[in-house]
């Protein structure tokens, strides 16, 4: 008899423990307060920009640019934060020559002596619109929405024709540019 004795101890002692088990997962707990956690970030915009060269290569004033413009194109790339609208600008370069009644135009310096070539950037294929340092006038033609990709715009240069007075030599110049947003 102890035998079933046992046993009923044993089977009453698993209902009593699942009995318990139970009752502690049904019974809902309860707080004294609550409160909520407010979570907030903020994303400023901001951009990475880049550049390949403008680099004309030969000019030669005497026949070939005598009559027709040098040109050629660079690349600007920027990197800015999802939807953040920026507008590149550029400003008139170490040697600015001040002979349009508009503005200036941009100048390369010989390195050998005091002889300048006259060139000019554009914002459009056409050659047309003059890049400046005014953001609100490149708004219009230099503007970006970033994407959180690279994004490329070319930059379209002009070596004016006819500077047969440009000394031979090595010419330069530097040029900033900004990304405002």
């Amino acid at each position: 008899m102890t035998t079933k004795a046992d046993q009923k101890l044993l089977k009453l002692a698993i209902i009593s423990t699942l009995a318990l088990i139970t009752a502690v997962l049904i019974v809902p707990a309860y707080a004294d307060a609550t409160a909520n956690l407010a979570v907030s970030a903020e994303v400023n915009a901001s951009c990475t920009i880049s550049t390949t060269d403008l680099s004309f290569g030969t000019y030669d004033g005497i026949f070939t640019h005598a009559s027709q413009h040098l040109t050629e194109t660079a690349t600007v790339t920027t990197n800015c934060t999802a939807g953040s609208i920026v507008v590149i600008t550029m400003g008139g370069g170490v040697y600015p020559a001040w002979r349009r009644p508009r503005g200036i135009i941009r100048s390369m310096k010989n390195e050998g002596s005091n002889s300048y070539l006259k060139y000019e950037i554009y914002a459009d294929a056409g050659r047309t619109f003059v890049w400046s340092w005014d953001r609100f006038r490149m708004s219009s033609v230099a503007s970006v929405t970033g994407t959180g990709a690279s994004q490329d715009m070319t930059v379209y240069g002009k070596v004016f024709k006819n500077q047969k007075d440009a000394a031979a030599g090595s010419y330069t110049d530097t040029v900033s540019i900004g990304v405002n947003y």
